[in-house]
């Protein structure tokens, strides 16, 4: 598979990268995020570039050669698609198995950037690390809220059922 690289400008990347990242200290837990981490992620998914069905069906219309969903194998483009749930908030579950099988970190990155996701990095099983790029999201990856749950997909209203290889994620 043929994958154009695109970088983000080390800025941008720092700033987008800590954005969405829960401090650890040594020895913490998080237990719980405040009401303003919370608000700052569904505010984030609100806004993204594929925040509903509509416009994620726009998306895939007009898919420019460059859109991160092109680095997806076809078949895996159309499970990943297929999987994707939205509700007011924005994408509210999605399917991670085919980022895991085929896709890099910063290309999982730019492409759950589309749905204001990409904080949800943190809780995949390993990606593979092909460019410093690589390198420097996976060490900057932190676990997401608690909020979005692996293994479990939204299937209402603040309800998530289990569902393997699917993230339930805040704002369901």
């Amino acid at each position: 598979m043929n994958v154009k690289q695109v970088s983000l400008p080390p800025f941008l990347l720092a700033i987008s990268l800590t954005a969405f990242a829960v401090p650890l200290h040594a020895g913490a837990q998080v237990k719980s995020q405040s009401d303003g981490q919370v608000q700052q992620l569904l505010i984030a998914q609100r806004n993204a570039p594929i925040n509903s069905q509509v416009r994620l069906q726009e998306h895939i219309q007009h898919l420019s050669p460059d859109s991160p969903l092109r680095v997806l194998s076809v078949p895996a483009r159309q499970r990943f698609i297929a999987s994707l749930r939205f509700n007011e908030a924005g994408v509210t579950s999605l399917g991670y198995q085919d980022i895991v099988d085929e896709l890099s970190y910063s290309e999982a990155y730019r492409l759950l950037s589309l749905f204001g996701a990409e904080r949800t990095l943190g809780k995949l099983p390993e990606l593979r690390i092909a460019t410093s790029e690589d390198e420097q999201i996976r060490k900057f990856a932190r676990p997401p809220m608690e909020d979005d749950h692996m293994g479990y997909a939204c299937t209402g209203p603040a309800t998530c059922s289990q569902s393997s290889q699917q993230i339930c994620m805040t704002g369901c």
